[in-house]
């Protein structure tokens, strides 16, 4: 299983520019994701493959 964690800590810290999460990965990025203190920052896109590209919000905050 993918450390997702530490991949939104990268993408906060503009050291990675986007997380691609596949249909498949989902959930786990999910249980992750509504826990992390900087989740407003994160903008997911989806994609028509299933998958959802999320990125740093330009703005900081959503």
């Amino acid at each position: 299983m993918r450390d997702f964690l530490a991949e939104m800590d990268a993408l906060i810290n503009n050291e990675q520019t986007e997380i691609e999460v596949a249909q498949s990965e989902f959930l786990d990025f999910q249980k992750v994701w509504v826990n992390y203190d900087h989740r407003k920052e994160i903008v997911g896109e989806a994609q028509r493959n299933g998958a959802v590209i999320y990125r740093k919000s330009e703005s900081g905050i959503v």
